[in-house]
């Protein structure tokens, strides 16, 4: 079933797909870089478009492939933290209520799961689902604009990191609520075994979903 778009959980929110990361350890920018048959950005983007029809990708360098509106990273060098603080000024230039951010090397994040992560923002300054072995994943997660305070200050501070800034503003933490495979579905590609990783593991799925479509005529 389509769900209209102003109904969507994603609908008053910002989707915003992290892609500026170096990719040190992957070899170089991960963003082109294929996963699936499609580049990284590419698979973010479509999985964030099913959620909100407001899409963008934040970068302080050229995007490849990105088929949405490049918005420049206000805060080069800072990270996540930078990119965030982007799509949230953006956000409220739009007349957003906030930020459904994802990073770019999470390629296995499917709409289910940023629909639940949208939809469970309510009045609360974040969400983010929790890790199977722990913690949280902040790179596939909800802001509201009234983070953007604490985003700037924290910029300043030695400590840049998304963690630092949920304990910060008292977010909330996804766990038994998450659809079913979300917690699967956080594989960060940090490096080239993380993508075979992620490929073998989309293999996976398509098998499944194989198995469960009826056959042509039954």
């Amino acid at each position: 079933m389509v769900v209209p778009p102003g109904e969507r959980p994603g609908a008053r929110l910002l989707g915003a797909v992290l892609a500026g990361g170096e990719g040190r350890r992957f070899g170089g920018p991960k963003a082109g870089a294929l996963v699936g048959g499609l580049p990284m950005v590419r698979r973010a983007v479509e999985a964030m478009a099913a959620v909100t029809d407001d899409v963008v990708v934040v970068s302080s360098a050229p995007v490849p492939d990105a088929g949405v509106p490049v918005v420049a990273d206000r805060s080069p060098g800072r990270g996540p933290l930078g990119g965030l603080e982007a799509a949230l000024h953006e956000a409220s230039a739009r007349g957003c209520e906030g930020v459904l951010l994802l990073a770019c090397d999470l390629p296995l994040v499917r709409p289910s799961l940023l629909e639940a992560v949208a939809g469970a923002l309510g009045g609360s300054p974040a969400v983010a689902p929790r890790r199977e072995g722990g913690g949280i994943e902040p790179l596939c997660a909800a802001y509201a604009l009234e983070v953007l305070d604490a985003v700037v200050r924290r910029l300043s501070c030695s400590d840049l990191s998304l963690h630092a800034l949920f304990r910060e503003v008292g977010g909330n933490v996804l766990g038994a609520e998450l659809p079913e495979g979300g917690h699967d579905a956080l594989l960060n590609v940090n490096t080239p075994e993380d993508r075979r990783t992620a490929e073998a593991r989309l293999r996976e799925r398509e098998i499944r979903k194989g198995r469960q479509e009826p056959a042509p005529g039954a």
